[in-house]
């Protein structure tokens, strides 16, 4: 009879964040990445935190866009989260509806913040024009690769990257960072 050799099997050992979080399944399948960085209260300390894998971040780390260009991205994303809402003014406001019973477009204003966001958001979209901001808006906002948009908008690969390269190089004239 022959015998069995089993393989040492190498298990992947979840961090304690990740578990704490029950976010296992986040993990291993790779869209979450743990950082290491300065703790803002005490700036001598290092802490463990846990990121959402940004397209944009794994196209820095291979050199298909510099670091600006992914602070502009970084930017755009913030940019966007103030325009459409993400802040907890509004969801102050919309907490006072649900209480008051008065739920409804009529009443609804934006911000001043908010406000000045979307007029911000506006000009560069005026700016980069529209065929870049979609691209731009795949990869920021909805995470997808070069390879997801030319199978999305049925183009040639070498094609995409080359427009998704132009709709960076783009965003940052338009958010002018120098």
């Amino acid at each position: 009879m022959k015998k069995l050799i089993r393989k040492k099997q190498t298990l992947r050992t979840i961090p304690r964040i990740v578990s704490q979080h029950h976010l296992e399944r986040q993990y291993h399948s790779g869209k979450l990445v743990l950082e290491t960085g300065i703790d803002p209260e005490n700036y001598k300390k290092k802490v463990t935190r846990l990121r959402r894998k940004c397209v944009y971040d794994e196209m820095m780390n291979r050199g298909s866009i510099n670091a600006d260009q992914r602070n502009c991205a970084e930017q755009y994303a913030i940019l966007c989260e103030k325009a459409f809402g993400q802040s907890s003014i509004i969801y102050a406001r919309i907490s006072n509806w649900f209480k008051e019973g008065s739920i409804g477009c009529k009443n609804w204003e934006p911000t001043p913040i908010q406000r000045e966001a979307y007029d911000k958001l506006l000009r560069v979209w005026e700016k980069i024009g529209r065929y870049h901001r979609d691209i731009l808006n795949m990869i920021i906002l909805g995470n997808m690769s070069s390879k997801e948009i030319s199978l999305k908008l049925h183009l040639n690969l070498n094609y995409t990257m080359g427009q998704v390269l132009s709709a960076f190089i783009l965003l940052e004239e338009a958010l002018d960072v120098k």
